[in-house]
């Protein structure tokens, strides 16, 4: 199995070297937009659901709570005459996308002509990071450990979904699940994770070493695969995944809308042109069904699972959904105060790293209604009582590679003191 994800891995490579393709987002502009009553919120999130030419970064979720929105040349001038219609304030944040990107695509022609090398302290292409999981696997993994690589199953376009486990002997071992790369672009997501796995591997601390001595690990860094390397090749602000919608000139779905769990309901698009497109029934892209199956697979022995987005600064647990879906009161599960207890001992752990403000809570209430989402399925159908979805530091998807250790230091902060409040 080790031998064939290599051979696969080889095969990225070539993919992922070419520059040409690239779509451009010069005129493209963002603009950060305060909803003052129930209606305007209202107002947005349909406009989110029902238009195509609209990116909402950050979406409509609460009165006074930021909006931002990055709408294509053709369209700002529409987007503003609308606002002005419903008296909604705004002001522009960005005025032209393409030069954000600019330096992004300089630095990785850079590195590719120097022959890029994976890089911790970096982002890395697709075929990096499954380089350096192999590697890490084989000739890393510290003793006492199993270290294993394996393929969960193949995206649309045939990449493999690798999942590493990090595991020791004895029965009914509790484990713990994290995932990332849902949504292609936010790429501060896996490049935090794999510092997870690879203090978890190393046993770079005390604690470290503990959470390995007395739990099982199982660490997707790249779930859309087909997305993040088009996110590199092709288009850098890609969110969903690569699949094709029949009758549809537009690709993909949003991954994070398709799970089998109250699927369609309520936050979705159900245009395929749609950024929140949910696709056309619950599980229906290969890369849910996957996951899906994994969850499934380990829930029985998964004390949490951890689905991992940017950007934010929350940390959020099910559920998604508004109760009856009326759109008035959010759902709230059974057990709510004992998830927030445990949100609260994390999200506080992280804020205490760096002194930044995190929002914690049931998701609805913190962001906006969804359906179809991760931890909603993880929580409602695999059984895992402890799903959380953060959103992790940043003011936008394009962020500079020094903030990787910044993330991950307040993302392990988290997760150490996650673990002890599960323990009670």
């Amino acid at each position: 199995m080790l031998w064939l994800l290599a051979v696969l891995c080889v095969g990225l490579v070539s993919a992922e070297q070419t520059s040409s393709g690239r779509k451009s987002y010069d005129g493209y502009q963002v603009y950060d937009i305060i909803p003052k009553s129930v209606e305007e919120v209202k107002y947005l999130r349909d406009l989110m659901v029902n238009t195509d030419y609209l990116d909402f970064w950050q979406e409509p979720s609460q009165v006074g709570k930021n909006v931002t929105v990055m709408v294509e040349p053709a369209k700002f001038r529409q987007l503003l005459v609308n606002l002005r219609k419903q008296n909604i304030y705004y002001e522009r944040a960005i005025s032209n996308v393409q030069t954000l990107l600019d330096p992004v695509w300089a630095d990785i022609d850079r590195r590719q002509k120097a022959g890029m090398v994976f890089d911790i302290d970096d982002f890395n292409t697709l075929s990096d990071i499954y380089g350096w999981m192999l590697e890490l696997a084989q000739l890393q993994c510290r003793t006492g450990l199993l270290c294993q690589v394996t393929n969960a199953g193949n995206a649309h376009d045939g990449n493999p979904i690798l999942v590493f486990s990090i595991t020791q002997a004895g029965a009914d071992r509790k484990a713990y699940w994290i995932d990332a790369t849902i949504h292609a672009r936010e790429w501060i997501a896996p490049a935090t994770v794999l510092r997870v796995l690879e203090a978890l591997v190393h046993g770079t601390s005390e604690e470290a070493i503990e959470l390995t001595e007395r739990y099982n690990w199982y660490i997707m860094p790249v779930m859309n695969p087909d997305g993040y390397s088009y996110s590199w090749t092709n288009d850098r602000m890609w969110r969903k995944n690569r699949g094709e919608n029949p009758g549809s000139t537009c690709v993909g779905t949003d991954l994070n809308r398709n799970f089998n769990f109250r699927w369609g309901t309520e936050g979705v698009s159900h245009n395929p042109c749609g950024e929140t497109f949910c696709g056309t029934f619950g599980g229906s892209e290969p890369e849910t069904q996957i996951v899906q199956n994994q969850l499934l697979r380990y829930g029985p022995s998964l004390l949490a699972m951890v689905t991992v987005h940017s950007y934010g600064n929350m940390w959020m647990f099910p559920w998604g959904n508004t109760v009856n879906h009326a759109g008035a009161v959010c759902d709230r599960s059974s057990d709510h105060f004992e998830l927030m207890r445990v949100a609260d001992l994390t999200a506080d752990a992280i804020q205490s790293t760096y002194g930044t403000s995190w929002a914690r809570g049931n998701s609805c209430e913190v962001i906006y209604t969804t359906t179809g989402g991760t931890d909603d399925y993880a929580k409602g159908v695999a059984a895992i009582k402890y799903s959380f979805c953060p959103e992790l530091r940043g003011n936008g998807f394009i962020i500079d590679k020094s903030h990787i250790p910044l993330s991950f230091n307040e993302f392990w902060n988290g997760i150490i003191a996650m673990v002890k409040a599960i323990d009670g």
